[in-house]
């Protein structure tokens, strides 16, 4: 994240069996009906070592509960992704919980450690491995979450969020589980990875971020044109989103009156921070949601945009957010859709009403196609075994035609 100094932002949990429970303080800032636990679960099979958390310990997660929390009624979820270089308590220091309380969203709000992991399973120039941060946010937190606390069933309320980085992980992750999140939400958000990539490699690596090696190589995608940098790059994924509904917000790079506001209050590193995210803003962030917004527009995505003044910053974060919260995370949302398109190089997911698994890491980004009761699969170098809501379990090769029905389903 551009304002390093300032923003801190994070995400984290872990399996409910080995999962613990602390309060945090209340404190004066915060309503004193709402409150904020903290949860602490470490990340399965080593998916995330120690050195990617700022703290000791296994990964953590801050919960935010409603006012009048009753543990036997059921609530929306809000899924909130931190930026980069922040971590799982960074919405509460840095003041958007008290936003969230004065929404009066009546929702449970889960805020994960997300380190400084680009929401991506790594490849680590060439050799993947840990960290395994959208695994563990998909496998790991979301389960826990949905295991330990009464999430509405509908898909309507379940939204995901970010900014910065976090706005990337929202992209991608929110078109990993189309199904199931029915807003998605990227504030300022690094949506166009690989325009950020060509431009901007040694300032991924000034941010704390992944640093390419001199043969071209980045340690999260690998090569930036590959397909394992296409298929995490939200723009390329636009389609994945089509029955989702999209909050998109950037700023122009022109300082707002909040941003000049806070220069003019006199703190220096407030300064220098405002104007280095005002240059962020503008020559990255600015241009890769535009790019992403057209890839929405083109693939019928129901998308909100707004484009504003401002910085990368803190002042304009909150505005960012209280424009996201006068949208309306948890508005209706397609439930159940029978024609659809997913693109993917994750070895296993789950699209709407189907579940997949591929027998070995794919070796180009896969497109999943269905329209009706025809599902196709694009080449994945491996066979894929397929599992329906309806509970019929087919294995076959890749390409694919899949004919799905009430009855149960069969290769074409």
């Amino acid at each position: 994240m551009a304002t390093r100094p300032r923003v801190k932002w994070a995400v984290a949990v872990a399996i409910v069996a080995a999962t613990t429970l602390t309060v945090t303080p209340a404190t004066a800032a915060r309503a004193p009906a709402a409150r904020l636990v903290t949860l602490t679960v470490p990340a399965p099979n080593g998916e995330i070592p120690s050195k990617w958390l700022s703290y000791p310990g296994p990964p953590r997660a801050d919960v935010l509960l409603p006012a009048g929390y009753d543990p036997h009624r059921r609530y929306p979820l809000l899924v909130l992704l931190n930026a980069l270089a922040n971590n799982y308590e960074s919405y509460a220091v840095d003041g958007i919980v008290p936003m969230i309380e004065a929404a009066h969203l009546n929702a449970i709000v889960v805020m994960p450690e997300g380190g400084s992991g680009w929401y991506a399973d790594w490849r680590n120039d060439g050799k993947p491995g840990a960290p395994k941060w959208e695994t563990y946010e998909l496998d790991t937190v979301l389960p826990t979450v949905l295991a330990r606390y009464p999430i509405r069933r509908q898909r309507r309320y379940h939204a995901i969020a970010g900014f910065s980085m976090g706005g990337l992980g929202a992209a991608y992750l929110g078109g990993r589980l189309p199904g199931y999140f029915g807003s998605v939400a990227s504030l300022s958000g690094f949506v166009d990875t690989q325009y950020f990539a060509a431009i901007s490699n040694p300032v991924m690596g000034l941010l704390g971020g992944a640093t390419p090696k001199q043969d071209g190589l980045n340690p999260v995608y690998g090569p930036p044109s590959g397909f394992y940098a296409d298929g995490h790059n939200p723009t390329r994924l636009a389609a994945n989103l089509r029955h989702t509904r999209v909050f998109e917000s950037s700023g122009t790079g022109v300082p707002s009156s909040a941003g000049v506001a806070n220069a003019l209050a006199g703190d220096p590193n407030a300064t220098v921070a405002d104007l280095y995210g005002s240059a962020l803003e503008l020559l990255i962030i600015n241009e890769m949601s535009q790019d992403y917004h057209r890839a929405l527009v083109n693939a019928g995505v129901h998308v909100t945009y707004q484009r504003h003044a401002g910085g990368h910053d803190l002042p304009d974060f909150y505005n960012e957010f209280t424009a996201y919260l006068d949208w309306g995370p948890f508005k209706p949302a397609v439930n159940h859709a029978r024609s659809w398109v997913n693109k993917t190089v994750a070895r296993r997911g789950q699209l709407w009403d189907v579940r997949y698994r591929f027998a070995r890491p794919p070796t180009s980004v896969v497109q999943f196609r269905r329209s009706g009761s025809t599902l196709s699969i694009s080449a994945a170098g491996s066979r894929v075994a397929l599992t329906t809501a309806g509970g019929c379990t087919l294995r076959t090769t890749t390409p694919a035609t899949v004919h799905l029905t009430a009855r149960g389903c069969r290769a074409a």
